[in-house]
């Protein structure tokens, strides 16, 4: 009896230690599957946070083209175009040579000038 009661633990005991491995196992393959389903959501995620990260820094870079293009285009071409203007109102002050339109002075008329805005 007692030899008998004790193959019986036994056998339980590793009955139990086959059941608990068994339920360790599927376990830790179901949590191995929840584990790459995640893995793979969060590698979209910041494939697609990686392509908005791209695609922002292409836009600043538009952005600072269309702020720095039209004043560069406007330090080439405004000058030609401003100097008939310039000469106008030079004409109506009655002012001639003193500012020309590259913007250079010449000191002989700045007296002449100092007349009118005084």
């Amino acid at each position: 009896m007692n030899s008998n009661n004790i193959n019986q633990r036994f056998n339980g005991a590793d009955n139990q230690a086959g059941q608990t491995q068994n339920f360790s196992n599927e376990k830790i393959a179901e949590l191995l599957e929840k584990n790459i389903k995640l893995t793979e959501e969060i590698y979209g995620m910041t494939k697609k946070i990686k392509n908005y990260i791209n695609f922002q820094k292409i836009m600043s870079i538009v952005y600072i083209l269309l702020i720095v293009v039209p004043i560069i285009l406007g330090i080439i071409y405004l000058p030609p175009l401003l100097s008939g203007v310039f000469s106008q109102y030079q004409d109506l002050l009655g002012i001639k040579g003193a500012v020309s339109p590259a913007g250079n002075i010449d000191l002989n008329k700045l007296s002449e000038l100092e007349k009118y805005l005084k």
